[in-house]
């Protein structure tokens, strides 16, 4: 009974794909069919953190590079939309909650950005079927006194990259 039933279901199989190819008297010696589909727009981003990020000198207030943010974008045009935000507002925040304020430097772009709101910029990007990515050094300024509270301080810089 089984092997009935996988008999039944294989004829039925073969006679659905051989009906619709029938050849026909009218038939010629070339035909044609279309193919295609699509890609849509699309923005990527990277960045190389070295580990001097991690230990910036908080008692200075000159900027320190941190980053390099690259940017590639499938829509052939020369900058993206890019959203630098920051997970503490725009504050290295210490375990004991002391806060120190920053700014930052995308070189060449944009100067004292200061992350209490997400800051959207137009970044250059690299283009092209080769991948090829254009990238920027971000700086972090420190905006201290030197009457800061002892104690390391972090925070994390979120990047989002968008077609315009």
């Amino acid at each position: 009974m089984n092997t009935f039933n996988k008999s039944i279901i294989a004829i039925a199989a073969f006679t659905a794909f051989t009906a619709n190819a029938t050849i026909s008297v009218s038939d010629t010696d070339q035909t044609s069919f279309d193919i295609g589909g699509e890609i849509l727009p699309e923005c990527k981003v990277s960045n190389y953190s070295p580990e001097r990020s991690t230990s910036l000198d908080l008692s200075s207030t000159e900027a320190q590079t941190t980053a390099s943010i690259s940017l590639w974008c499938n829509t052939g045009q020369g900058t993206a939309r890019t959203t630098y935000e920051s997970v503490n507002g725009g504050y290295m925040v210490s375990e004991e909650g002391k806060k120190i304020a920053y700014a930052i430097d995308i070189a060449g772009t944009a100067n004292d950005l200061q992350l209490t709101s997400a800051q959207t910029i137009n970044q250059i990007a690299g283009n092209g079927v080769e991948g090829a990515e254009a990238t920027r050094a971000v700086s972090v300024k420190p905006l201290v006194t030197g009457f800061e509270y002892a104690g390391t301080y972090t925070d994390t810089i979120e990047v989002t990259v968008s077609y315009e």
